[in-house]
């Protein structure tokens, strides 16, 4: 067989074998890996080859909770909570005021392209203000997979205004011609009411779609739960019957170990984003508890106005050293934290199957990482192996070299192939520029 692309003699990483990094090859065929191999692969072989030595190959990052429009107001947040955010921006809307849904186009398009730069083929997108079609366009320009979730309120302060049902059905409809995951955005835990969770998971059921929220986020939430219901966000889902397969919490900062258990039995996903919660200081989740009882716990980096930066390698970095500081420094493994970039981002949108990992038959979603490099080295390879200390530990986002998305090759040597970044970066300079003459008159 003639392959369309091979990479040979790459140190191959993945959790199909336990994390254990060996030198090989891999070939693409159409938009699936067909090949997986122990050593060389030649040239005459395939229409397109890499020498993949020096360089590790290891799926595509998983990002399960990002918000792109606030890529526009990096640095804007900073020395705040999001408390004092709220309060601070509420009377422009969190910018809305101030900006076109053009503007928040390219913000979003700039989140994917420093996605794809550093690694990460999946996102989801967790809108603030819907785009329609320019939302599924806002990625298929860039080339990165994702999920688009849509809120399932017209505003945010109005949470009994759903979107209409032909909304979601044209919504879902063109999700699904774009390869996109539909997912449903819930209500706030400050307009909990079970009629209301009610028909969401009623609407999410019928439409065959999940569900995702902020869940047990920060202690101000937690409160507002606790007064009105004398109980907590998790507990009060869980009596309600809405937590399940198919719903995504996010954060779960604040669970108890009984409410770990809730989440477990029910098989509720789980994203987490550490570095955003260092940064706003909503605290630090129980993440090795979730993970020894069970629950698929995957990596999310927040929107860039409580995180900065939107790398899944700082993320795993980040989350290795916090469990470390504030649980002991067996808290959780490096393949723990390997498996919530990779293989359990797939298992929270269901696509566990088709991604996460390389192996034969799976889509050929896969970025290369350069090794050559002083912080990268010395590797070990072995019974004594360094490698997934060094993805874990020493690797950024900088030091992806290459991306491929269903075969396709979306960055080559650290250049985007797919989009012209100077012009996206261009226009969000303008429209932070904007914001920032607005807050200053």
């Amino acid at each position: 067989m003639i392959y369309d692309t091979g990479i040979s003699e790459a140190i191959i990483v993945s959790a199909h074998n336990g994390y254990k990094p060996f030198t090989g090859s891999v070939a693409i065929k159409g938009d699936q890996i067909a090949l997986v191999k122990e050593g060389r692969l030649n040239r005459e072989e395939c229409f397109g080859w890499i020498d993949g030595r020096g360089k590790i190959l290891m799926p595509g990052l998983f990002n399960g909770h990002c918000h792109g429009d606030m890529t526009l107001a990096r640095g804007l947040g900073d020395d705040l909570t999001l408390l004092e955010q709220n309060q601070k921006f509420a009377d422009s809307n969190w910018f809305y005021k101030y900006i076109t849904d053009e503007d928040r186009f390219y913000a979003r398009q700039l989140t994917y392209c420093e996605a794809l730069l550093s690694g990460t083929t999946f996102i989801m997108e967790n809108m603030y203000w819907g785009l329609g079609e320019d939302s599924v366009r806002a990625m298929n320009e860039t080339g990165i997979r994702g999920a688009l979730a849509e809120d399932i309120r017209k505003d945010f302060s109005k949470p009994d205004e759903f979107v209409s049902e032909e909304f979601l059905d044209e919504y879902i409809r063109g999700c699904s011609e774009s390869d996109k995951v539909a997912v449903l955005g819930s209500i706030s835990e400050e307009d909990y009411d079970a009629a209301r969770l009610s028909k969401i998971q009623k609407i999410a059921e019928d439409k065959g779609i999940p569900v995702t929220c902020h869940l047990a986020e920060n202690d101000w939430r937690r409160d507002i739960v606790e007064n009105r219901f004398g109980t907590t966000a998790i507990d009060y889902l869980y009596r309600n019957g809405f937590l399940g397969e198919k719903v995504i919490g996010s954060h779960v900062v604040y669970a108890s170990s009984e409410e770990i258990k809730q989440l477990a039995e029910t098989g509720t996903k789980v994203v987490n984003t550490p570095l955003c919660e260092m940064k706003i200081n909503d605290g630090v989740a129980p993440v090795p508890e979730m993970v020894k009882a069970g629950v698929n716990v995957s990596l999310g980096t927040d929107g860039a106005m409580w995180n900065n930066s939107n790398d899944i390698f700082r993320e795993m970095k980040g989350m290795a050293l916090l469990h470390s500081l504030t649980g002991g420094v067996r808290s959780l493994k490096k393949t723990d934290i390997l498996n919530m970039a990779t293989i359990n981002g797939a298992k929270c949108f269901g696509l566990e199957k088709e991604y996460g990992t390389i192996e034969v038959g799976k889509k050929a979603d896969f970025i290369l990482i350069q090794t050559n490099v002083p912080h990268m080295r010395p590797l070990i390879l072995g019974e004594n192996e360094t490698v997934t200390s060094a993805i874990v530990f020493n690797a950024t986002g900088s030091d992806v070299t290459d991306v491929f998305i269903g075969g396709r090759q979306v960055v080559k040597d650290k250049q985007l192939l797919t989009i012209d970044i100077n012009s996206v970066m261009n226009r969000v300079q303008e429209a932070a520029e904007k914001i920032a003459r607005a807050l200053s008159s």
